[in-house]
């Protein structure tokens, strides 16, 4: 009869738990803010860095369930903003990605929307390329990949590298 009783309070505290958002889209808005749009037709707009700039590159997961974008920032070495971090919203909480430090280049979801895959290079690409794959929910790496530029041109990348350099 106790464990009839626990299962009753496990199922009792599962209906009053709040239901996990689904994101629908994204926007900027005129004075370049970021805004999501969930299910329920409400608007979301997600804090800036102290020093960031703008917005760029945002996508909603496969599974509705997160949202990811670039974040903006002055560059002393170029004239326009440089996205330095990889930004993913779930679950109301703000996740990060820098990696090395270098610019973002490149980023897409994998994993129906579990995971985050992203490519790093020098401002004006094509030097010390470097890939991550982040489990979205703990922050984790989960693999990196750097291009050896001297490597058998047969040495194949792994599937979510592809996914990443197919991504504008």
């Amino acid at each position: 009869m106790r464990a009839f009783g626990i299962a009753i309070m496990v199922l009792g505290l599962a209906a009053v738990a709040p239901a996990a958002e689904t994101y629908i889209g994204t926007g900027i808005d005129p004075s370049g803010q970021l805004y999501i749009l969930t299910k329920r037709h409400r608007e979301i707009t997600p804090k800036k860095d102290a020093d960031q700039v703008g917005f760029a590159r945002a996508e909603v997961a496969p599974d509705g369930r997160s949202v990811g974008w670039l974040a903006l920032y002055s560059s002393p070495d170029t004239d326009y903003p440089v996205p330095m971090k990889l930004v993913v919203y779930d679950e109301g909480e703000q996740r990060a990605f820098s990696g090395t430090g270098l610019p973002i280049r490149r980023w897409c979801f994998e994993a129906n929307g579990k995971q985050v895959a992203f490519e790093q290079e020098t401002v004006h690409g094509g030097l010390d390329a470097h890939y991550e794959l982040r489990d979205i929910a703990t922050g984790q790496l989960v693999e990196r990949f750097d291009p050896d530029p001297n490597a058998d041109m047969a040495a194949r990348p792994p599937r979510w590298v592809v996914d990443v350099n197919s991504n504008p």
